[in-house]
This record gives C-alpha cells, sequence and structure tokens, in this order.
C-alpha cells in the first residue's frame, strides 16, 4: 500500500482526490491537509482522519508518503516545508505558480520525486502530443488560436492548461505567444479549443472535460509512478509513457 496525504482537502478537488484515494485497493489514505487554523477532530471533515492544518502537517505525515496537491499557489511555501521534513514525494494539480515557485519545486524535485501537472485528465497530454506534432509538420503559413472555457468561479487568465498547451506549441513552433481566449461562464467544467488554419485549410481540436473527475484520471498512475522514484521532476506524459496503473492496472 502507499500512503497518501491530500493537501488542499476541503477544496473541490481535494474532496475527489480524497474518494479516489480511499476507494484505490493499492494507496492508503493517511493525512488530510487544509490552510493553517482550519483544523478539524476525526469525524467532523472526515469519519477516520482528523483535517490538519498545513502548518503542523509534518507531524501527520508518515515518512516517505506521497503527497498530492490541489491548492492554490500562495500554499507552495508550507506544502515543500512540510514534504521536506517527511521526506515525502509530490503529486501537484495546482496552477499559477511564479517563476520563482516552479523553481522552488523543481528544487525540491532534486530531493524527492515530484510530478507536477496543470491537468491530470488523459485527453489532454494526448491533445499537447497532438499540437506539437502539428507544430512540427505544418507549413508556417498555418497560425493557431486557443480558446478556454471554464466555471465562472475559475480565477486563472489563461488556466494554467492553456498556458502550457500554448507553451508547448511555441516550444516546437517558435515565434510570438499564440492567442489564447478566456470564457468564465456558468458552470463549464473545462474545454480547451484550438484553431489552426491558413489561407486554404483549418483544423480544430478540442478537448472537453464532461466532469471534474475528468482532471483525476493521472493522479493514482502518478501516485504509483512517483512512489517508485527517489527523486526527479517530471509531468503527466512522463507517466502515461512508463503507463503505471493505467494499461492493465487500477487507475
Amino acid at each position: 500500500m502507499i500512503p497518501v496525504a491530500v493537501h488542499g482537502a476541503e477544496g473541490r478537488m481535494g474532496l475527489l482526490v480524497t474518494d479516489l484515494v480511499g476507494a484505490a485497493p493499492d494507496l492508503e489514505l493517511v493525512a488530510l491537509v487544509t490552510e493553517p487554523g482550519r483544523g478539524r477532530p476525526a469525524g467532523e471533515f472526515h469519519p477516520e482522519l482528523p483535517l490538519t492544518p498545513q502548518d503542523v502537517m509534518a507531524a501527520a505525515l508518515p515518512p516517505g508518503c506521497v503527497i498530492v496537491d490541489f491548492s492554490l499557489a500562495p500554499a507552495l511555501d508550507g506544502l515543500i516545508a512540510g514534504a521536506r521534513a517527511a521526506g515525502a514525494r509530490i503529486v501537484s494539480g495546482t496552477t499559477g505558480f511564479s517563476p520563482d515557485q516552479k523553481a522552488a519545486l523543481a528544487a525540491y524535485a532534486r530531493e524527492r520525486a515530484v510530478v507536477h501537472a496543470a491537468n491530470f485528465s488523459l485527453g489532454v497530454p494526448a491533445l499537447k502530443i497532438l499540437l506539437e506534432r502539428l507544430a512540427a509538420i505544418l507549413p508556417a503559413e498555418f497560425m493557431a488560436e486557443q480558446v478556454e472555457t471554464h466555471h465562472r468561479h475559475k480565477k486563472d487568465r489563461p488556466s494554467g492548461t492553456a498556458a502550457w498547451l500554448a507553451e508547448a506549441w511555441r516550444a516546437v513552433r517558435g515565434g510570438s505567444p499564440v492567442p489564447t481566449h478566456s470564457l468564465r461562464v456558468g458552470g463549464v467544467v473545462g474545454e480547451h479549443a484550438w484553431t489552426i488554419s491558413d489561407h486554404e485549410e483549418t483544423l480544430q481540436l478540442v478537448h472537453r472535460a464532461h466532469s471534474r473527475r475528468a482532471f483525476l484520471r493521472g493522479v493514482a498512475p502518478a501516485v504509483r509512478f512517483v512512489s517508485g522514484r527517489d527523486d526527479g521532476f517530471y509531468g503527466l506524459t512522463d507517466v502515461l509513457a512508463a503507463g503505471v496503473g493505467i494499461l492493465g492496472g487500477p487507475n
């Protein structure tokens, strides 16, 4: 059994991750972490585990566990401090990190393995691969634009996933950043639509999440992947390439 702590346990994604870990036969839910000052005893938030404030999380974590983080960017310093104290590996889906925060997470990955992805669905890494291939083979006349749509409560514009996809295109193609348009409407779970066109032809690629659970499909495989590595900074494409927990195993 792989011991797993959920960081950001009170959030929408944290609640879903908690259910996912509890249902996985090879994962053991060992801690639930929230922001300082919001701790609760066992039985109030979760039937068996207390809700642990981040500033004392190290005492609640078994050595060498995996922390699954779906929180907010300002919580990163506390997350790394608690993880370092416990010698924990990290699987993070938090977005909105500054360049300095990204560097701090990458630096921690030299101590313990980290998987970071803006989106843990399986379709988005596949979309990235397709975009990279198209960026490599289409003539220079083809231009790309992206429209990303999310629910009205999502704060970051563009989404972390949209920024990641746009950067993947530019890393292959070069040139200016891909124009990205953000819509925040209703209860839309998440959609990333690309239009790539020249004067004669148009290609359109769309990834659409039907529920928030789509964003969790890569979490358990990422936990299994990172638990078997001492250090290194990885993305979800590394997890999918390894095939851990996806082909022939529970997700």
